[in-house]
């Protein structure tokens, strides 16, 4: 019986990547990004550029584009962070601080395996938990729900000591943008359920807006109600839609084995958002990435078009 069960087990890996690849056809293929390409991912936490995008990333930087990275917040409002770098049930300001120092320190080492230069990533350091109410409360000053900070407290930050306000966010962003000048951006969609992801979907909506930009845009689902409780890795597995969903504009991008690898190592770089990491790495590692495909908008006249390739 236990070597039957062995065998099978074995038999239902190995059929994983065919059974994956059919449900994978059901969607639109998106196609690699391509040399003079300039890619910018919308993180609103540290970590989300990898989980949503990490492959698509690794492929376009292998065939010449340039990607870019921006970090909304630090992510120094994990609760379970904070407890256990420092051993305690109850974690002071300065502890969520230490959170916010260590990912920033993590994401510098992620993006250094993924291949994106020092000059193409963006820590802004605005409050995790608190993009929603800087954008439904534009005059006011936000105070951090863990840090109890009022300003960006992170030396290495785009804007160090900015103001917690819309228009302090909005001006960084305005200013990745510029920098960056996007042919295509990929950040959260507006009906993920983390309020920080669907804030930053309305933030990249206005930045891009802002500056006259037409971008090619992919949108991407991370949160959906719960934590992902996926506790077996399927890196031969498909990445779906929710059922409810199904019906919506969605694209797959494909991953061979080698990006695979990659998409994990970066992951597993966020050693402190262990044991949940291990989680999103089975949820989110699987062969292929997929992306809400946005309709494409008319570019005003002298705008860089926009271009999404899809295979049908």
């Amino acid at each position: 019986m236990f070597v039957t069960g062995i065998i099978t087990f074995a038999a239902m890996l190995t059929l994983t990547p065919s059974r994956a690849h059919a449900q994978m056809q059901k969607y639109p293929r998106i196609e690699a990004a391509v040399r003079h390409d300039r890619v910018l991912i919308v993180a609103p936490h540290i970590d989300d550029e990898v989980i949503a995008a990490g492959g698509y990333a690794a492929d376009a930087i292998a065939s010449g584009a340039e990607v870019y990275v921006v970090f909304l917040t630090a992510g120094d409002c994990n609760r379970f962070s904070a407890r256990l770098m420092h051993k305690t049930l109850e974690p002071s300001p300065s502890n969520y601080l230490d959170v916010g120092r260590a990912r920033i320190t993590e994401a510098k080492a992620a993006m250094k395996i993924l291949g994106v230069a020092e000059d193409h990533f963006f820590v802004l350091g605005y409050p995790d938990r608190g993009l929603r109410p800087m954008l439904e409360n534009r005059t006011a000053v936000v105070r951090s729900r863990g840090t109890a900070q009022r300003s960006v407290p992170y030396e290495n930050a785009m804007s160090p000591g900015a103001t917690y306000t819309y228009e302090s966010l909005m001006r960084d962003m305005s200013n990745v943008v510029a920098l960056t000048n996007p042919t295509t951006v990929i950040a959260p969609v507006p009906f993920d359920q983390h309020p920080d992801h669907s804030a930053a979907a309305a933030i990249t909506d206005i930045a891009l807006s802002r500056a006259g930009l037409t971008p090619a845009r992919l949108g991407y689902l991370i949160h959906m109600g719960r934590i992902p409780t996926s506790w077996v890795n399927k890196p031969g597995g498909a990445l779906l839609p929710p059922a409810r969903m199904k019906s919506f504009s969605w694209g797959t991008y494909a991953l061979s084995d080698r990006v695979v690898q990659v998409k994990h190592n970066v992951l597993m770089t966020y050693k402190s958002q262990r044991p949940y990491v291990f989680l999103l790495r089975n949820k989110f590692v699987r062969r292929n990435e997929l992306f809400f495909v946005y309709p494409p908008v008319a570019a005003p006249v002298a705008a860089t078009p926009a271009r999404i390739s899809i295979a049908r």
